[in-house]
């Protein structure tokens, strides 16, 4: 049975960092998220089961702002690393969770070979 279910959907921040996250990971040249630590100067690569914390998603008026830390691995176009990941983002937030305006803002915070 398909059909339109009337009524408003509601995406917590959590779940939009997680699908962040997951969708990141699908993507060539990413090889992890990254924490920076408290004093700004020590990137960390975080396991999988942390993921959120290398993404930051704020709402404010009709679009939704994700800004995504990320370690890519070494000796890729970097270039092409941000477009593929910010159009994966994007059109998973959209088929998933309903979301129109997205921006997308990508931090590489370090490189690393790929293991």
């Amino acid at each position: 049975m398909s059909g339109t279910v009337p009524g408003t959907l509601r995406v917590s921040n959590d779940c939009i960092a997680d699908l962040v996250g997951y969708a990141a990971l699908e993507c060539y040249g990413v090889v992890g998220m990254a924490e920076i630590d408290e004093q700004g100067s020590v990137v960390h690569l975080l396991p999988t089961y942390r993921l959120r914390k290398g993404i930051d998603v704020a709402a404010i008026g009709g679009t939704v702002t994700v800004d995504i830390h990320v370690i890519v691995e070494q000796g890729v176009n970097m270039s092409s690393v941000v477009g593929n990941l910010t159009s994966s983002v994007k059109f998973l937030l959209k088929q998933i969770a309903e979301l129109e305006n997205v921006e997308v803002r990508v931090h590489i915070e370090g490189m690393r070979t790929a293991h």
